[in-house]
């Protein structure tokens, strides 16, 4: 009689949890069941934190892609189906059959059936990324490990999202022993041009990950996520390095082709001696792969500052 009461144990503990309860964005939240089956994740660096955490047999569909636009054009990004060009809307949506929902910014979420209480109403999951959380704080990679610890839970994945938080902590180690001996390099970070040079203040992601590569933000001492500044402020500042977010929606070569024909803008050090560095979207904020980013950027400056300059006048290679 043996036999058959164990093997209904195992199918018992094989079995999916009927319901199981989180904490994201300081509230709880409840999963209808775990691990979720069906997962739709909303921006990139979800999708890439879900892949990263082995979930791409749950991936039901992705969203909002910022940095490539062939996974659209093929209509998969590593095989899972690409849902929208940005933010699907309700019907495509709730046509995946979602159990889980996964933002990677606040504007995942929209209103009514979209919206993460009325998702819920519909018995479906969602999660934020703490970076992206109302009144968050300013811990970037503290947010990313809380992210693995929480979604590791949810898809039953703990020890590998271990593996994946010990990987961030080991490579921000080795970025600030590589940049301990350096003093920072100035650098501006350029967002967008669409509206003006959009950029971030002491609040961005992006000004925590430039100290983790021993570089400083010049305009760290804004204390706000998102500034817009002036070509004569940034001439004024005129930062040692310029890093360009290359995206879909404003890419690099459009920032440099601005940055070296504008009147102004081109008498920049940077500008003139072409040190400006072109990085993927998705790796300026908050993602899985931050503490590479870290990593490389810190090689990138500590490889390329010439011995006979002085520290401010340090700089990276040209991205290619």
């Amino acid at each position: 009689m043996r036999v058959p009461w164990l093997s209904v144990g195992a199918l018992l503990c094989s079995a999916p949890v009927l319901a199981d309860s989180y904490r994201n964005c300081a509230q709880a939240w409840t999963l209808p069941h775990t691990p979720p089956s069906r997962i739709v994740a909303l921006n990139q660096h979800a999708a890439d934190l879900l892949l990263a955490l082995d979930a791409g047999p749950s991936l039901v569909g992705v969203a909002y892609l910022d940095d490539d636009g062939m996974p659209h054009r093929q209509g998969s990004y590593f095989e899972v189906p690409v849902i929208a060009a940005k933010y699907p809307s309700s019907e495509v949506l709730y046509a995946q059959r979602p159990d889980l929902v996964v933002g990677g910014f606040a504007s995942a979420f929209g209103n009514g059936v979209t919206s993460r209480t009325g998702l819920a109403d519909n018995g479906v999951a969602s999660y934020l990324l703490e970076s992206a959380c109302a009144g968050h704080t300013l811990d970037y990679f503290g947010h990313i490990r809380q992210d693995l610890r929480s979604l590791g839970a949810l898809l039953h994945k703990t020890q590998r999202a271990q593996a994946l938080s010990d990987a961030l902590d080991a490579d921000l180690r080795q970025a600030q022993a590589m940049a301990s001996d350096a003093s920072p390099v100035s650098v501006f970070y350029l967002d967008s041009e669409v509206n003006g040079l959009d950029s971030e203040g002491q609040r961005g992601f992006v000004t925590a990950l430039l100290a983790a590569s021993g570089a400083r933000n010049v305009m760290a001492d804004i204390p706000l996520s998102r500034v817009t500044v002036s070509s004569e402020t940034l001439l004024i500042k005129d930062p040692d390095v310029i890093v360009l977010a290359d995206a879909l929606w404003s890419p690099a070569s459009r920032k440099r082709q601005l940055l070296t024909t504008d009147p102004v803008l081109s008498k920049l050090r940077a500008v003139r001696e072409n040190r400006m560095i072109a990085i993927p979207f998705t790796h300026l904020v908050p993602n899985i792969g931050s503490g590479q980013v870290a990593l490389e950027l810190a090689r990138k400056l500590k490889a390329s500052a010439p011995y006979n300059a002085p520290a401010a006048s340090r700089v990276v290679e040209n991205a290619p």
